[in-house]
């Protein structure tokens, strides 16, 4: 299990740019070699450029886990073949479901782990949709005053970090449709409540934000036991 802490594009906004689940790695195609090196070096799964109409807010625009990935209606013809032919390289083959939704920012709408998934209000038309293609059990559940489940929490299939403001009801709730271990509140980059911005994580392997305090680094990696 290997942990690391940098930056993309000068900022510790890993979650924002980047995306993995325990089949593969996305990545925007103008990140510097010598980053990408160092990220290739902390995760075992393969690494796969992306763009998203031509946008390297590839954690922002998707959200995925091993059975499937869901991505705008605004992806180009050529990024989505290219997204398919990265995936045919998978076993099993991921499926990939391109929503219509007006509202697209789907990395902060959804919080999935290959156990569950938590959808936004804003998404209940597509619940159908969301919970075919990632294979889990989905619900529409908005937590800690907020309507962002994805934007505000971290997880992988052994435990997940939530916006500091969720409540102890909330927390059960969360830990019975992500089926992990355990949930907990936290941070990232020195305060942030927005934990699906400054990391990327599997049930392996996680880079987080430099930014990120040592407190905090403890405090995720141990709930998320990598």
């Amino acid at each position: 299990m290997t942990i690391l802490r940098s930056q993309v594009f000068g900022r510790s906004l890993i979650g924002v740019y980047l995306t993995a689940n325990n089949s593969y790695v996305l990545y925007p195609p103008t990140l510097i070699k010598p980053i990408l090196k160092k990220f290739r070096n902390t995760f075992a799964e393969p690494f796969y450029p992306l763009t998203i109409n031509n946008s390297d807010l590839l954690g922002i625009y998707s959200a995925s886990n091993k059975y499937g990935i869901i991505v705008p209606h605004i992806i180009k013809d050529d990024e989505l073949e290219e997204l398919k032919d990265h995936l045919k390289e998978e076993n099993n083959s991921p499926q990939i479901c391109i929503l219509k939704s007006i509202d697209n920012a789907f990395g902060n709408l959804i919080l999935c782990n290959d156990k569950g998934a938590i959808i936004s209000s804003f998404l209940k038309e597509y619940k159908k949709e969301i919970e075919t293609t990632l294979n889990v059990e989905t619900v529409i559940y908005e937590f800690a005053n907020n309507y962002l489940p994805g934007s505000i929490s971290l997880t992988n299939n052994n435990g997940c970090l939530v916006h500091p403001l969720s409540n102890d009801d909330e927390i059960e709730f969360i830990t019975s449709i992500l089926k992990v271990d355990e949930v907990d509140v936290s941070t990232v980059n020195r305060g942030v409540p927005y934990l699906g911005s400054g990391a990327i994580v599997n049930d392996k392997s996680g880079i987080f934000g430099v930014d990120c305090t040592g407190p905090e680094l403890m405090r995720i990696t141990s709930i998320l036991q990598l």
